[in-house]
């Protein structure tokens, strides 16, 4: 038997990296950060332990990736959205929507997230600014980046980008509760509060 090429054990590593991060996001739903160990992930993977150990230094190094990773899978599903020759407008609409059907469809990577982005501090306390870098560099700053274009092209209105993307990941977060999950049906509904809000256009009521 021939030995494996580069490549082929380059496609080995990264298929038993993949193993290792989907277990861990299971093992981190049913039992959370604190409580997931390296022998259940392995199990999980179908994997012997010590192969875990040798591809990640230790259960936070292993998390930390799963961060890295996710986020960097998202950045680049993303960018075709954002870069898209399209008006703001609609590209912010199908980030929103692309983000909502991201989450029905890997519910797991949305409530990694959603749960550990809020306790930071106390699952990572040494590394917390880092990681927060992360969801900056690869969620935050691509957004924000979309609104202060629309604002300069006059697309949007002269909002604060800081305050705009807060209003529209709070909205997001919410619809992606997991105990509370948007169903399909209403992404387009929730698509267009919250690109366009409640109130009907012209100012005028019903009254008037």
């Amino acid at each position: 038997m021939s030995p494996r090429t580069p490549e082929q054990n380059a496609a080995i590593r990264e298929k038993r990296i993949q193993q290792i991060l989907d277990a861990a996001l299971k093992v981190y739903r049913a039992r959370g950060y604190h409580g997931a160990e390296i022998g259940e992930i392995a199990r999980v993977a179908g994997l012997g332990r010590g192969l875990i150990y040798y591809y990640f230094r230790n259960k936070k190094d292993l998390f930390l990736t799963l961060i890295r990773h996710t986020l960097e899978a998202w950045q680049e599903r993303a960018k075709g959205i954002l870069d898209a020759d399209l008006p703001v407008a609609e590209r912010l609409a199908r980030y929103l929507k692309e983000m909502c059907v991201q989450a029905l469809q890997h519910p797991e990577i949305t409530y990694f997230h959603t749960t550990i982005s809020r306790n930071l501090r106390v699952v990572f306390p040494d590394e917390a600014t880092e990681v927060m870098s992360h969801y900056e560099q690869h969620m935050f700053v691509p957004f924000r980046r979309l609104i202060e274009e629309g604002v300069r092209k006059g697309e949007l209105r002269d909002v604060d980008p800081q305050v705009a993307e807060r209003m529209f990941f709070s909205v997001l977060y919410g619809a992606l509760d997991n105990e509370n999950m948007i169903t399909p049906e209403h992404i387009d509904p929730l698509m267009e509060i919250t690109l366009f809000g409640l109130v009907k256009t012209g100012g005028g009521t019903d009254d008037d």
